[in-house]
Parts: structure tokens; C-alpha cells; sequence
């Protein structure tokens, strides 16, 4: 058994740390974690901030790997802080900066960092680099993934695993793309378009930032992410949009406000989409891919879809680089999918949690 450190107490990060603990010896630090008695019997639970470097470095000595699970706003500099520590790392803060920015200095310390190691990035990333590997060339490729409540209430039908801040930047922060070979960039929430999952209906998609790494380590000419919303949401927040409820001087009134609509209520039912399409040339033969996921939300352990999709391919990321000898350097997951053992690896773990990616 390796000892883990799994920084963040959300519920990500408790799904984490209480996968871990299965066949390792985990502690989760946060800042307050009254809210956290449930998983005693499962890991140690230490109180302390991690944002005071003196804290931080006392902290992380004990441990084999930390995990990184925080608010997208401290994941960058708590990320560099870690590999300034010489500590390895697997990160899905979904953090604005570039993590690849980081390589040189992981290098430098012999670190080996796993970053955007959840579903999207994360997953979507993992296939993207087996695409590449397993095709002779791949000409396109496209993911669409969200998460969204069983419960369709009005007027968002939609409630966020996540901090509603993060939400509101990843509908405002415009959206970088990939076609015919040039970079691009188009406003989020464009390019509207309908999709079809078999037992759901259908659904939306549009335009978000979530190639991040993919548009710097795949040679692929053609890309784009997209985000999964029920039918009529991508209106909604264009309209809050454009009255200026997203802008800088309102952005966090409007976070508070939606923090109560958005916010799941313990136990609610969430369910996880994905769909991820590659087209190109394998075997010599034109060839494309489409392959869906659909998740839902596990009520014997209370844990939901989005808990299960990004944090339990987070913890797989984890037991690799615990048990495999990874490079050293700021890993995105398209350098582990472009390796068949690793990217097996990581989908044999998800299929025997019942998280299967299957082909259309």
C-alpha cells in the first residue's frame, strides 16, 4: 500500500480519496472538514491549508503521490508548488493556465505530473492519444460531454457538480478550435447543434474551451469540444450573457444566486453524457469511430455520475503512476492514451466500477 494525499474535500475529492482508499492508505486535506465525517472510517482526515507553502511542504512530505482536486482558481499554483516540492502529482483542478507551462520545471525535479486527469478533460483526452496511436492518421476529432440533474426543473434544468463560478467561465471563456489545420477561436455556446442518447432523448451541444492541451500534443487537423446541456440552455445563458450578468462587475452576485439553483440536494440523481467521434485512415482504409457513455448516479454508495466519471478516472490515474514508470514531466492524458498498456490500463479500471465507454 502507497500512501496518497488527496488535497480538496469536495465531491470530487471525497469520491477520490474514498476510491483510493480501497487498496491504499489515504488522507484528504481540506480546510474545514466538519463536512467530511463519512469517510473516517475509509482515510485519515486532516484539517490544514493547503494554499500556505510552509503548510503545504510539511504536509506532503509523509506521501508517495498527492492528488490535487481544488477550486479551478488555486489548482495552477498549488500544482507548481507540488513539483517545486519534488512531490508526484495527478491534478484535475480544470485550472485557466497551461499546465504544459510547467514541463521544464517537472523536469528539472524528476516530477511526474498527471494533469486534466478527469472526464473532460481528462477521458476525452485518454482517447484523443489512442486515436492517434491505434489510426494511421486521424483527420478529426470531436468530444461532447456534460452532466446534467434527472430532475428537469425549471427555468436552467440544470444543477452544477462544480463551483457555479467554474461554470460561468466555461460558458464565457471563448472557445479554442481546430479546423482543416488552422487554430480558431469562436464564442462559447455558438454552433448550437442537436445529439441522440438511446434512454435520454435528445440533447444539445455547443461550443466550450476543452481541447486545452490537445491543440499543443496531437497532430490532428481538425478539433473541437463541445458542451452537453438538455434542450433550450444554451438560449437561457446567452440571454444572462448578454445582459451582462457574466461580466466582471456581476459575476460573483450572479454565482451566489445561481449557487442555490444550481446546487444538488444530498442523494439527487445526476446522470454523465459522452460522445467522442474520430475520423481518418486506418489500415489503410478510410475508418471513423463514434463511441458514447452514459453514466448514472450509483444510490447504493451515494456517489454522483459526475463524482464517479471524473474522479474514479482520476484515481486510475493514480494507481498508474503508482505502479507504471511514467516519464517525468507535465503528462496530459493524450501522452498516456497514445500508450496501449497505459490507456487499457485506465479503461479496464473504469469498466469494473461500471463506467463503459462503448462503440456506436
Amino acid at each position: 500500500m502507497k500512501k496518497i494525499l488527496v488535497l480538496g474535500g469536495g465531491r470530487i475529492g471525497t469520491a477520490i480519496a474514498k476510491n483510493l482508499s480501497e487498496d491504499h492508505q489515504v488522507s484528504l486535506a481540506d480546510l474545514d472538514t466538519g463536512h467530511l465525517n463519512h469517510l473516517k472510517n475509509h482515510c485519515e482526515l486532516i484539517s490544514a491549508n493547503a494554499c500556505d507553502d510552509l503548510v503545504l511542504g510539511e504536509l506532503v512530505k509523509p506521501f508517495d503521490l498527492v492528488v490535487g482536486a481544488l477550486p479551478s482558481l488555486l489548482g495552477f499554483e498549488r500544482l507548481k508548488a507540488l513539483i517545486e516540492m519534488q512531490k508526484n502529482t495527478v491534478d484535475i483542478s480544470f485550472f485557466a493556465e497551461d499546465a504544459l507551462a510547467l514541463n521544464d520545471l517537472a523536469k528539472q525535479k524528476g516530477v511526474t505530473a498527471l494533469v486534466d486527469f478527469g472526464l473532460a478533460p481528462g477521458l476525452s483526452n485518454l482517447y484523443a492519444g489512442h486515436f492517434v496511436d491505434q489510426f494511421d492518421h486521424v483527420e478529426s476529432f470531436t468530444c461532447k460531454v456534460g452532466g446534467v440533474p434527472v430532475e428537469r426543473l425549471k427555468p436552467f434544468e440544470y444543477k452544477a457538480p462544480f463551483a457555479p463560478l467554474d461554470v460561468i467561465e466555461e460558458y464565457t471563456r471563448p472557445a479554442r478550435m481546430r479546423r482543416e489545420g488552422k487554430d480558431i477561436v469562436l464564442p462559447a455556446l455558438s454552433e448550437v447543434e442537436s445529439l441522440y442518447f438511446k434512454g435520454i432523448g435528445h440533447m444539445e451541444a455547443f461550443n466550450t474551451d476543452g481541447l486545452r492541451s490537445l491543440l499543443k500534443t496531437v497532430d490532428i487537423p481538425t478539433m473541437a469540444e463541445k458542451t452537453i446541456r438538455y434542450n433550450g440552455h444554451a438560449r437561457l445563458i446567452q440571454q444572462l450573457t448578454d445582459a451582462g450578468f457574466f461580466n466582471e462587475k456581476h459575476r460573483a452576485n450572479t454565482a451566489e444566486v445561481l449557487l442555490e439553483q444550481w446546487q444538488f440536494a444530498d442523494d439527487e440523481a445526476d446522470l454523465t453524457v459522452m460522445e467522442i467521434t474520430a475520423t481518418g485512415i486506418k489500415n489503410g482504409k478510410v475508418h471513423n469511430e463514434t463511441y458514447q457513455l452514459i453514466d448514472h448516479f450509483d444510490a447504493v454508495n451515494h456517489v454522483s455520475s459526475m463524482a464517479r466519471t471524473t474522479g474514479f478516472t482520476c484515481a486510475a490515474g493514480a494507481r498508474l503512476a503508482l505502479t507504471q514508470e511514467l516519464p517525468t514531466g507535465v503528462l496530459p492524458p493524450e501522452i498516456i492514451g497514445k500508450n496501449n498498456q497505459w490507456f487499457n490500463h485506465i479503461i479496464d479500471e473504469l469498466s469494473e466500477q461500471n463506467i463503459n465507454i462503448k462503440i456506436q
